[in-house]
């Protein structure tokens, strides 16, 4: 049957049919080649990509640990670097030195992921900066200096078999014309540039350790604030200040009639006109000229210098300094009673006459712990200068209320400023121009914490940069004492949601004080807008807990300067604080698009 079914078939096919089938496998044979070739070319672009997938993880980790290499030197910096004469220069050298590490750092990582790498040819440095439009932009190599920017690169491009770097073997060869394929992948680290906001402190209580409650040995001590007293007197002598309209000298070296000491001369009379007598602060000369006019001119409602005091005006200002010295019970207690002398000079203008409209020479003083602020804002500005990673500062005061800082430009000043509409500048200098001209409750003397951080959010919010890291710094030395009036908080807000750091289901800070809470609000709504709040307290008055918490809570960092024995150890731990601040660098991330055309 089979054999009669095959001779049936035979039969019935016919020539043409046999000739197709012929035709077919022809046709076949080289579709056949064909589509063993794309298979083969799919397997090697497989292989070429998971290999390169391989190499850009390892490149990015390599990249990324290279530039923590960076930003661990630039911290390092930071500490004691307060008694540098070169900040700037010390900055850049730690740039510099970081260099070697982080290459041999970059290498062992990439080789850690099996990947390899030649430190000197494939790892760069360069610096990525934006300009006045907004762009960014990168240079590479020596010129780029500081670097902020790693790129690491790895390689399969050697012709050379055998090799860690050889050109890429492929699978299916056989089928192409090349038998190898040459891989290469890169990736770049960068250092996020900042946008900086200073919330200062500018209240009456930044005085304090200067005056003569802060000679008790529960603080400072008598000898500290005497010297410190000393010092203040010597720097205004030293300043050649003179009266705006007369030209004569405001602190002249021998004194004032008979106030030319520092421990000063004692008048047991109580009676002020007598004490103004026998002082000869009535003394005039051949011109009938006063000869010691008080030492501070005062400002009208304009700004305006009033020129030389005279007459009763003169006679007025010195007996209420005086009267001051006669009855106040603090110089009492540490033994000033009645003595009139440089000492309770200073301490009358600083206690009693702090304002920059009564007293406008107060900012070149020594005063602290205002001066100590001063001090380490203007290392900051160094340090941001020789870091160089385009950060970019602003700054904001408050005290009653708050404002922010763009101009310098006041009667009997030479230097003046103006950022125009530049208030978050790279203009370090003239930022820390503007706030070395001012002094402990320049404008007023209380604490409006809460008023200052507002005004660094809505500043961040007007004049950041887009690709910028924006940060807060509030600084204080007391306690917040000053909200709007009927402000509250929110009816949604929740201690236990904002402030529970350890997870417990509890809030770890709260406060019922409607100041502290503005404060607090306003800190955690800028946190809210993807803002890092960093605070930093000084002195024994400030509210430590507070400002923990808000650090924490804003994603912060918060750094105590509790003050000391001496004045130089306030000025110290205030000068490491701020550059530690200065060196508290984003971590690095990475560029999204490398190998793009930046």
């Amino acid at each position: 049957m089979r054999q009669l079914q095959q001779l049936k078939d035979e039969e019935t096919s016919s020539p043409h049919d046999q000739s197709r089938r012929g035709a077919f496998m022809v046709m076949a044979a080289p579709f056949l080649v064909a589509t063993m070739g794309f298979m083969a070319f799919g397997i090697d672009i497989a292989v070429i990509t998971m290999t390169k997938t391989r190499m850009r993880n390892a490149v990015e980790a390599a990249a990324l640990a290279a530039a923590q290499q960076i930003t661990d030197a630039v911290q390092t910096t930071a500490d004691g670097i307060g008694g540098s004469d070169n900040v700037s220069s010390d900055v850049q050298d730690a740039n510099s030195i970081a260099v070697e590490t982080a290459r041999a750092v970059a290498e062992k990582v990439a080789r850690l992921n099996g990947v390899y790498i030649d430190p000197e040819t494939d790892v760069e440095f360069g610096k990525r900066y934006q300009d006045s439009s907004g762009t960014f932009h990168m240079v590479w190599g020596e010129n780029a200096k500081p670097y902020n920017v790693v790129k690491v690169t790895a390689r399969k491009d050697n012709a050379t078999e055998g090799q860690p770097d050889s050109r890429l073997q492929l699978f299916f060869a056989g089928f192409m014309s090349e038998k190898t394929a040459a891989v290469t992948t890169s990736a770049i680290a960068f250092i996020e540039a900042r946008d900086i906001v200073l919330v200062l402190d500018y209240s009456g209580s930044m005085s304090y350790d200067s005056e003569f409650d802060a000679m008790s040995s529960y603080r400072l001590g008598k000898s500290a604030v005497e010297a410190n007293l000393d010092d203040i007197w010597d720097t205004l002598v030293a300043s050649g200040a003179t009266y705006s309209d007369t030209g004569n000298l405001k602190f002249p070296a021998t004194g004032y009639g008979k106030i030319d000491s520092a421990v000063g001369k004692y008048i047991s009379s109580t009676n002020d006109d007598y004490i103004f007598r026998s002082l000869d602060l009535d003394e005039v000369d051949s011109s009938g000229n006063l000869k010691y006019p008080f030492p501070q001119e005062g400002k009208n409602y304009y700004g305006n210098l009033n020129g030389e005091p005279s007459g009763n005006t003169n006679k007025n200002l010195w007996k209420k300094y005086i009267k001051w010295v006669r009855s106040d019970g603090t110089v009492k207690n540490y033994g000033y009673r009645k003595k009139y002398g440089y000492r309770t000079l200073m301490g009358y203008l600083i206690e009693q006459r702090k304002l920059n409209s009564q007293s406008e020479d107060l900012w070149r003083a020594p005063i602290y712990p205002f001066h100590a602020m001063k001090e380490g804002v203007t290392l900051f500005t160094q340090f941001l200068s020789g870091l160089e990673f385009g950060d970019h500062i602003g700054l904001v005061t408050y005290d009653d209320t708050s404002r922010v800082q763009s101009v310098l430009n006041e009667q009997g000043i030479s230097e003046s400023v103006d950022l125009g509409d530049d208030l978050i500048t790279n203009q370090y200098s003239d930022i820390d121009a503007i706030q070395r001209h001012k002094q402990a409750s320049h404008y007023a003397p209380y604490t409006g914490m809460g008023y200052g951080i507002k005004d660094a959010k809505e500043l961040l919010q007007s004049h950041g940069r887009a690709g910028a890291r924006p940060t807060i710094l509030v600084m204080t030395d007391g306690n917040a004492n000053r909200s709007p009036s009927g402000w509250s908080l929110p009816g949604s807000w929740d201690w236990d949601d904002v402030t529970d750091f350890d997870d417990d289901g509890q809030s770890d800070y709260s406060t019922n004080d409607r100041d502290k809470q503005y404060a607090f609000w306003q800190a955690v709504e800028a946190a809210n807008l993807g803002y890092t709040v960093h605070t930093m307290t000084v002195g024994e008055g400030a509210d430590r807990s507070l400002m923990q918490a808000m650090a924490k809570a804003c994603n912060g960092i918060w750094i105590d300067a509790p003050g000391g024995a001496t004045i130089e150890d306030m000025k110290s731990q205030l000068l490491t604080a701020f550059g530690k601040i200065a060196a508290n660098v984003p971590p690095a991330k990475l560029l999204a698009d490398p190998e793009s055309d930046y």
